[in-house]
């Protein structure tokens, strides 16, 4: 883990031992006022209970949204750091077709493909959630649009492997303040590949089991 992230770690000790400290404070207020003025509340007592309350539900919502719920700019240079891989694809065949990517898809109301390539004699599955299958003239499908992809390494892998490669782009969170109060720092913040094949006719479809 990055010492980036011990921010987070301090953070999140500091909210359970503010907790600890609300919870211990306030028992103790009440049983003093049971012994000493014989009642369990008071309008300063409710109001100090009313403080640390509020105090202990704001510093637990505020790291709960910096840890899970933040969602800095993916693309930011300066939240995340961005680099690209690209692998040519090898062809693959079987009794009756040759083709560079398999696909699985899936059952059900939002099915999840699953692509299978291969790169250099290694074998890859990855899903539909972070990959796509880009068999037009365009390298940059729609869903892959939304990301910024080196538009002239794209076309020269075109020219040079004849569309059949795969790109990755990857973002993986900076050092930071906010990504070390979230314990982010070094993870993955996005990962998308394009799957990059001449056309349809190299993908091969075969239906969920």
């Amino acid at each position: 883990m990055s010492a980036w992230n011990l921010i987070g770690v301090i953070a999140w000790l500091i909210v359970a031992a503010w907790l600890v400290f609300a919870v211990m404070n306030i028992r103790s207020r009440h049983l003093r006022m049971l012994v000493v003025a014989k009642r369990e509340h008071s309008a300063k007592t409710a109001l100090i209970d009313c403080a640390e309350i509020v105090v202990l539900i704001l510093l637990a919502v505020g790291m709960s949204w910096v840890t899970w719920f933040r969602q800095p700019d993916r693309i930011d240079g300066n939240s995340v750091h961005v680099r690209y891989t690209y692998d040519k694809l090898l062809l693959q065949t079987d009794a009756s077709r040759s083709y560079y990517v398999s696909v699985t898809r899936g059952n059900g109301t939002q099915p999840v493909q699953y692509y299978t390539y291969w790169t250099n004699g290694a074998k890859y599955q990855i899903t539909s959630r972070n990959a796509d299958v880009a068999a037009g003239t365009d390298p940059l499908t729609v869903r892959a649009s939304n990301l910024p992809w080196q538009e002239k390494q794209l076309a020269k892998w075109d020219k040079q492997s004849e569309r059949a490669y795969v790109a990755t782009y990857i973002a993986t969170y900076e050092p930071t303040f906010l990504n070390g109060l979230g314990m982010r720092v070094g993870r993955t913040a996005t990962r998308f590949s394009i799957i990059r094949i001449p056309n349809e006719t190299f993908e091969k479809i075969t239906a969920a089991k």
